[in-house]
């Protein structure tokens, strides 16, 4: 509710047309104990509103496709902690639909076009002394839209 009431507040804030808008110069950064001016206070947003997205700790839009890879830390931080998922946009009212893809310890999205999203990963697997092996590989998200909406699955393909 209040962050929709900030959203609605901003919204309604008139911007100034090209001709008089003026470039605005830097302003020394005030330490809070000395700001002329009291600060605002804002409140926490209720856990259930956006505790899932304080979650996320990489995202990669590709907006030209209604998709987005992104990853939860919530795995093991030390071997393969970015949960990660590929995510199509259903729609204003449907939102989201979300696929899981794996669990990396790094990653980078290299292709994003109609139908297909290639990420090179890095795995790592503990080995035989307990030492970390790294495992560089590529996966390939092959996707295909069922009209307007997201596919029901997606084929995920990984290769060394």
């Amino acid at each position: 509710m209040f962050v929709s009431i900030v959203l609605l507040a901003l919204g309604a804030c008139e911007r100034p047309s090209t001709a008089q808008a003026t470039v605005p110069q830097a302003s020394p950064v005030v330490a809070p104990d000395t700001a002329a001016a009291p600060g605002v206070r804002v409140p926490a947003v209720a856990a259930d509103e956006l505790q899932e997205a304080a979650a996320v700790s990489q995202l990669h839009s590709a907006s030209q496709l209604n998709a987005k890879v992104f990853s939860l830390s919530g795995g093991d931080p030390a071997v393969n902690g970015l949960v990660t998922y590929l995510a199509l946009f259903a729609g204003p009212a449907d939102g989201w639909r979300s696929y899981p893809l794996g669990d990396y310890a790094e990653w980078r999205v290299t292709e994003a076009r109609a139908g297909v999203i290639v990420l090179d990963v890095r795995q790592d697997t503990a080995g035989p002394t307990g030492d970390i092996i790294e495992q560089a590989r590529t996966v390939r998200v092959n996707f295909t839209w069922n009209g307007e909406a997201p596919p029901d699955e997606v084929r995920v393909y990984t290769a060394q």
